[in-house]
């Protein structure tokens, strides 16, 4: 049977004493799901977000003008600190530093299963469905954030269950102080810091916990996030301006993202497809079973679950923005403990066979994403409207590993490398981070200009993307020749799809003036 409620006792019986099971139980957790993402782990340099991360580490910054909200310190530093340049490069550094907090946050996630169910097998398979889940598996393996983000969540989870178990305030104290550090990395953090803080204000309320608590719990949070008002202090040093600075430190240029309400049925539409990606499995109906015993109990730790689950699902589910399912990720450390939750249950009142069955259908994914590429590309699915050299979209999108994937590293050195001299090349953020690691942190081809993508918050990137069509004339003044790395009109300016014509040249394409109407 599933234990009472941590909260229906003080004595802090199920912890006292069996810290070192444990230690190893977490220990075995961390070092089988690092094993399985480093081996796994992309070698090199990355394409989106991920290789702007890279970018930064390489060149040692924490500044991102007008854009401090996509700094997240606490995982560049960690980066930084990582990399050592006598075992791997830069690149390296950051995809392993994302390793490393995913396989932490699944070691976090079988330990609170163990104690929530006071099992091993409902722990195991909570656990090891994240842990194998598609867009966790994926971030996990390249430079991104959400791990940490799921990290530092389970570890607060893990805190409110042991101050549930025990009411000792240090793990009140250490909650918040996890909560700060959370914030450093993410601002993703600050949901469930809502979520928690009013839930401290209740238990102060109802004399549960001294009011002193408050205000701890507050210095607490804001020692945690220091490297967050360090990058909001650079910020404020380089405008002078603390509404601009409050402003670059909250939202950036992304509000219309953040406060999106529009297109929700097919926001929703993309969440659940993202949702069966990354859970190809009966598992997900255990999970449900899982989120009916939650209700059913009516415990307090079951009720900061169930809302902080529903508070980030529907936070991403109405997100608009390319990465939607990078932001799944934190509903899915409390769907992990649903499925855990759930598997319990249902062990309660089966035979041996079925846990043989759940396991089985734990490992499933691995098997499905080893063969969806093939079944996507023979169904005709189309993934993307354009393609990027030495990236196959079937493999890169549906498979979460990564291991043996240089094709950012080639598009960057060989497209650098065929450019004529002085040349100036526009790409997208999706392509300019591996050719902006190789141009400016690896000095190659410093001769090329490479102009900032369109949604760089800088008035260089209005220039280089707005609709003059005289731009052109401009740009080749000198001599200089103007490339583009995609042809599609949603991947380069507007002057150069409606104002010139483009020819092909090597792995991009070379801008030039219109033919004159008539000529031949």
């Amino acid at each position: 049977m599933l234990p009472a409620d941590p909260g229906a006792a003080s004595t802090g019986a199920p912890l006292a004493g069996r810290g070192r099971e444990f230690f190893w139980l977490w220990m075995a957790g961390f070092c089988g799901s690092l094993a399985l993402y480093v081996a796994t782990l992309a070698p090199d340099l990355v394409w989106q977000d991920a290789g702007d991360y890279q970018y930064s580490v390489g060149v040692r910054s924490f500044m991102r003008p007008g854009d401090v909200v996509r700094v997240h310190p606490w995982f560049l530093g960690l980066a930084m600190v990582l990399w050592n340049p006598s075992l791997w490069n830069y690149a390296f550094a950051a995809n392993l530093t994302s390793a490393v907090g995913t396989a932490m946050a699944v070691a976090n996630i079988l330990l609170l299963l163990r104690l929530m169910t006071g099992r091993l097998l409902p722990a195991i398979l909570g656990a090891g469905s994240v842990a194998v889940a598609h867009n966790v598996w994926f971030f996990a393996v390249v430079a991104q954030t959400y791990g940490w983000v799921m990290m530092f969540l389970a570890a607060e989870c893990l805190c409110a269950w042991a101050w549930l178990a025990q009411h000792r305030v240090r793990w009140l104290l250490l909650l918040f102080l996890f909560g700060g550090m959370a914030t450093s990395n993410h601002l993703l953090a600050g949901i469930g810091l809502v979520v928690f803080a009013l839930w401290v204000f209740l238990e102060c309320l109802r004399r549960r916990a001294p009011w002193w608590v408050l205000p701890a719990a507050a210095a607490c949070w804001t020692a945690g996030a220091t490297l967050y008002w360090v990058t909001v202090l650079l910020e404020y040093s380089r405008t002078n301006d603390w509404v601009a600075t409050l402003s670059s430190s909250t939202v950036g240029p992304w509000g219309q993202a953040v406060f999106n309400y529009s297109s929700l049925p097919v926001l929703l539409g993309k969440a659940l497809m993202y949702l069966a990606l990354s859970y190809p499995t009966p598992l997900l109906l255990v999970g449900f079973v899982g989120l009916v015993e939650l209700v059913r109990r009516r415990d307090t730790f079951g009720r900061l679950v169930l809302a902080m689950a529903a508070l980030y699902f529907v936070w991403a589910a109405r997100y608009k923005i390319v990465d939607q399912s990078g932001y799944l990720l934190p509903f899915y450390v409390f769907l992990s403990i649903m499925i855990g939750v759930g598997a319990a249950r249902i062990l309660d009142h089966r035979r041996r066979w079925v846990a043989w069955l759940m396991l089985a259908a734990a490992v499933l994914p691995v098997l499905v994403y080893a063969v969806l590429p093939t079944v996507a590309e023979r169904a005709g699915v189309k993934l993307f409207v354009r393609q990027l050299p030495y990236r196959d979209p079937y493999k890169y999108f549906l498979q979460p590993w990564k291991n043996n994937d240089f094709g950012a590293r080639r598009f960057a050195e060989e497209t650098l490398d065929s450019l004529p001299r002085g040349a100036i090349l526009l790409s997208d953020s999706t392509a300019m981070p591996p050719l902006e690691c190789v141009h400016a942190i690896e000095n190659r081809r410093p001769d090329v200009l490479l102009a900032p993508p369109k949604n760089a918050p800088s008035a260089i990137a209005e220039y280089y993307w707005n609709n003059d069509k005289d731009i052109l004339s401009e740009l080749t003044q000198g001599g200089r020749r103007v490339f583009v790395v995609s042809n599609h009109p949603n991947y380069c300016p507007r002057w150069v799809t409606e104002h010139t014509r483009l020819e092909p040249y090597g792995l991009v394409w070379e801008v030039k003036p219109k033919a004159e109407e008539g000529a031949r």
